[in-house]
Formats: C-alpha cells, sequence, structure tokens
C-alpha cells in the first residue's frame, strides 16, 4: 500500500531535534538530537526546578538549501 504523505525531496535536509519535558512543572525544551536519544530516557536537570527532565518527542524538520 503506497502511503499518502509526500517523502521529502532529495533537495531538502533534514534536522532531528529532542524535546525534553519536566514532568514536574512542565517545561519544555527544545534541543538538538544526540545519538542515543529515546521517548521516555531521562535526560538533563530541568532549568526551571531542577528536577530530570524526560525526552517526549524526537522528530525531523526539513530545510531548504539557500540558493
Amino acid at each position: 500500500m503506497m502511503s499518502s504523505v509526500p517523502g521529502p525531496d532529495k533537495k531538502t535536509k533534514l534536522l532531528v531535534y529532542t524535546i525534553e519535558e519536566c514532568p514536574v512543572c512542565g517545561q519544555k525544551t527544545k534541543r538538538a538530537f544526540a545519538v542515543g536519544d529515546y521517548v521516555t530516557k531521562d535526560s538533563s536537570k530541568c532549568p526551571k526546578c531542577s528536577n530530570v527532565t524526560r525526552v517526549s518527542l524526537v522528530y525531523a524538520e526539513g530545510v531548504k538549501p539557500s540558493s
């Protein structure tokens, strides 16, 4: 079965990001993906309340090269 979602064209570069979320205060932080990141992984300290954050999302954004 073919997917109805178009794939990235060959000129689009993908940048991968990780969203960390604090389970105590709800603070969310976006950072560059690091090898070994996965959803539910304990991560860094929250900048707001100093509790341990968890990875809540890993995703990619397309960036078109400038001509």
